[in-house]
């Protein structure tokens, strides 16, 4: 398992576990396993990349996939504390205008707060 999933304060909190890649060797794996998640009606979800160094094209197709899902049943997906190399990619992609990025944890869930 790649992922720790605990809620905190009525928030989903997502992170890496030992990985610093999220490619496509773990893309369906998180699609597979927060999907669910994400399915429940007014489920607010933090994503948390603070040790991922680098994502592809397919972890960032799953990131779309999500964010969609999320959308469709009233939830939402944040995102928070992207390394530079990673808020470089969604920056050059333009995905900063679609996701919700956020630069610490507490920030994020101060925003979901308000």
């Amino acid at each position: 398992m790649i992922l720790k999933v605990t809620e905190q304060n009525g928030i989903t909190i997502v992170e890496f576990v030992n990985v610093t890649r999220f490619t496509l060797a773990s893309a369906d794996e998180v699609k597979t396993e927060l999907r669910p998640l994400l399915n429940n009606k007014d489920c607010r979800m933090l994503f948390d990349f603070h040790d991922i160094e680098f994502v592809d094209s397919s972890a960032i197709g799953c990131i779309i996939a999500l964010f969609k899902t999320a959308k469709s049943v009233g939830s939402s997906l944040k995102l928070c504390n992207l390394t530079p190399e990673v808020l470089k990619i969604f920056e050059l992609l333009h995905l900063q205008v679609i996701f919700d990025i956020t630069g610490t944890r507490e920030s994020c869930m101060a925003d979901y707060v308000k």
